[in-house]
């Protein structure tokens, strides 16, 4: 039942702390050597943690179902994994030397990085907003949400709910029967392992959540910490990513925009479509309603400052580690497993660049960068814009996307390929075996599975990948789009880039390969979703231009000036992203009415678990939300996006409620069982309810709802 009771939500809750908590004690004895602080390890433990819960259990579904079995089955797994690996590979915590070496230290780690404030501040606005936006009880009964929650939601609702009451491995969509549900679904299932236990749809919803966002941020500022070594630079970079917002406040100078911005429906300095305003609000408009995003991110931004430690230190051991979480994110978040994919691709490019160098003798070259680094920024935005003008004479780069990033990225593994072929002339070829040969292995190893089972099918959907220029720009000139859209941090960036030494732009050059990826074709239906991938090269130009500002205010100049200076970067930074949080924090809409919740509640009790319900097709759809059951076709909002061809099934829809007796095949084709009648229906389709009462009788009936169960 979605209401859930206490000692569901208890035990369930119990359950979930188990794997990030164990987590934690494997990756402290395990990494213990390797010079990190307590606190990245204990994110990386409970990312760990996190990675199990939602494998583990998976790995016995596929035999027993997604049941109670194997979960335990699953937590038993994990409790042996972390005994052998803290036995076999860990070491004792007192061999470690690090920063924090005792419980009594933490006080420094404060002291040190401030940044520990702000990310509880927006931890606890990011909780206020997952209690007010996940399926609070109104007092007529009525369940609500908030602005950005009022599309995806829904989705994710049905699938937790689906896949914990239907327990059916692998799942199908119960919004659509009969198909595989292909969407990383992981990011789902971690709250359907609540779910079972009893626990409220809502507690199960926000409970895994928590912890996500707050491994987002602090992955994030290990991250950029770990590159450039200040905590500074972090903090500006963090402030940067998750106050993100681009020049759209330009439009809310008057008060009647500024009233709209808190009460119109995706009006804000960040979501003007019609100005062309396009760059979304990280917290707002990605980390509250994007579950996916979320959870690919919680496991995303560690692994970079992890990797980030493995590649500059070449430990096998960190290499180990990184593929197997690596490995595990394609059912995760598709699009944070191909933006990963395309930052080692950079990295191992110039970290094979630096070995040859090391086997010819060549001492690295120290202080600015070559040239070929430093053209590449501008030549790519000549390039782009070139490619914009060419474009609108025709749509032929669009059309020939694919053509011309497989060119560029033909290029790129012809001098890889040079670099490796060197290295096996001088014998040196150990040294990547031993490291990225290894890591590329573990992930080819769990990885692909994945995608052959789940992602290639729905990748050859029609209109998944295909060539697509310039994301969603819809007439801007190509940089003053980015200008407007990104703004300040965009600005900083450019002087960031020409005066970063060579190692961190070495670092950040992931940023100009996933542009140049994402600018050229669109691995969606929906090309907007290449925003998952440019916001993952967006961090590197949020450390860059961070590290800009940081030596600029380290140089000695007035400090009067330096204050204003940095109010006015702050303000203009951050404006745009404010008031869209603002708007976010105050959002309110009715999700599910009094009476379709009232009428679920039923549904749940008095229906089997896979039952096949005929309901409209409407998104925000309660049967299919709240109750997990199948309905005949959801939401063309959803289906289309995942490639899946629902118009002939929608169609009949209306068919089945205009006409059920003529159309009584349809019912046995879809092997319907129960018709579900609520103004909804009766808006969207010409109900027959004379012929509805011929082949079903009504066993259900109040307020403006009816359930019938065919004869």
């Amino acid at each position: 039942m979605f209401d859930g009771n206490f000692a569901g939500n208890v035990i369930g809750i119990v359950f979930y702390i188990l794997f990030p908590i164990s987590g934690c004690w494997m990756m402290d004895r395990v990494l213990a050597k390797e010079r990190f602080s307590i606190a990245f390890r204990l994110l990386l433990g409970s990312v760990a943690g996190t990675l199990a819960l939602q494998w583990c259990p998976v790995l016995f579904s596929f035999f027993f179902g997604f049941t109670i079995v194997s979960h335990m089955m699953g937590l038993g797994l994990w409790i042996f994994v972390c005994a052998a690996a803290g036995h076999i590979v860990g070491a004792s915590v007192a061999a470690g030397r690090n920063p924090y070496r005792s419980w009594s230290e933490w006080r420094r780690l404060l002291r040190e990085n401030p940044c520990i404030i702000l990310m509880a501040v927006t931890f606890c606005y990011f909780a206020y907003c997952l209690m007010t936006h996940t399926i609070p009880a109104a007092d007529n009964g009525s369940f609500h949400t908030g602005q950005s929650t009022y599309g995806d939601m829904n989705m994710h609702l049905g699938f937790i709910t689906s896949i914990a009451n239907q327990k059916k491995f692998p799942p199908e969509y119960s919004i659509y029967p009969g198909v595989r549900l292909a969407y990383p679904f992981l990011c789902d299932s971690i709250s359907s392992s609540l779910y079972i236990w009893g626990a409220s749809l809502r507690v199960a919803y926000v409970v895994p959540m928590l912890l996500a966002v707050c491994q987002v941020m602090g992955g994030f500022y290990c991250f950029i910490k770990y590159w450039f070594g200040r905590s500074s630079t972090a903090l500006i970079a963090w402030i940067m990513f998750f106050l993100d917002g681009g020049l759209g406040f330009i439009y809310f100078t008057d008060t009647e925009s500024l009233a709209r911005n808190f009460t119109d429906f995706y009006y804000t300095p960040t979501s003007l479509g019609d100005m062309n305003f396009r760059w979304a609000q990280i917290i707002a408009n990605m980390l509250i309603p994007q579950r996916a995003t979320l959870f690919g991110w919680a496991v995303l931004f560690p692994l970079l400052a992890f990797f980030l430690c493995a590649v500059k230190r070449r430990s096998r051991l960190c290499f180990w580690i990184a593929g197997i979480f690596a490995g595990a994110l394609p059912m995760i978040h598709t699009h944070s497993f191909l933006g990963f994919g395309l930052v080692c691709t950079m990295w191992l490019f110039f970290d094979s660049q630096e070995i040859c160098c090391e086997i010819q003798g060549r001492r690295k070259l120290p202080g600015r960068n070559p040239f070929g680094l430093l053209a590449a920024l501008p030549a790519g935005l000549l390039f782009f814009s070139i490619l914009q003008a060419v474009n609108r004479q025709g749509d032929a780069i669009s059309k020939n996307g694919i053509l011309i990033m497989g060119v560029g990225i033909a290029l790129l593994l012809a001098v890889m390929t040079a670099y490796l072929v060197r290295m096996i002339q001088k014998g040196q070829w150990k040294i990547l075996l031993e490291t990225w040969g290894i890591f590329l292995g573990i992930i080819i190893l769990l990885a692909f599975p994945q995608l052959i089972v789940w992602t290639f099918g729905q990748a050859a959907a029609k209109g998944f990948v295909r060539g697509h220029f310039n994301w969603s720009n819809t007439g801007d000139q190509y940089i003053w789009f980015y200008v407007k859209n990104i703004g300040l941090t965009f600005v900083l960036f450019l002087p960031g880039f020409f005066s970063a030494p060579k190692r961190d732009l070495q670092v950040s050059s992931p940023l100009l390969f996933i542009w140049f990826v994402a600018e050229l074709a669109a691995f969606q239906p929906n090309e907007y979703d290449n925003n998952k991938l440019l916001f993952v090269g967006f961090i590197f130009m949020c450390g860059l231009a961070a590290n800009f500002v940081t030596v600029l205010f380290e140089k000695k100049w007035n400090w009067i000036l330096k204050v204003s200076a940095a109010g006015v970067l702050l303000f203009f930074g951050t404006v745009s992203a404010l008031l869209t949080l603002g708007r976010e924090w105050v959002s309110d809409y009715e999700l599910y009415s009094a009476s379709g919740v009232e009428a679920c509640r039923f549904i749940e009790e008095a229906t089997g678990a896979d039952s096949v319900i005929l309901t409209a097709s409407n998104h925000n759809n309660p049967v299919a939300c709240l109750t997990g059951r199948n309905i005949v076709c959801g939401a063309g909002t959803f289906l289309y996006f995942h490639g899946i061809d629902y118009l002939e099934r929608e169609a009949e829809l209306s068919l089945m409620y205009s006409d059920p007796v003529a159309y009584s095949d349809r019912y046995r084709k879809y092997q319907v069982e129960y018709i579900y009648v609520s103004g909804t229906e009766m808006g969207a389709y010409s109900v027959n309810m004379e012929g509805i009462e011929q082949i079903a009788d009504c066993i259900y009936s109040k307020d403006d709802i009816r359930i019938y169960r065919l004869k």
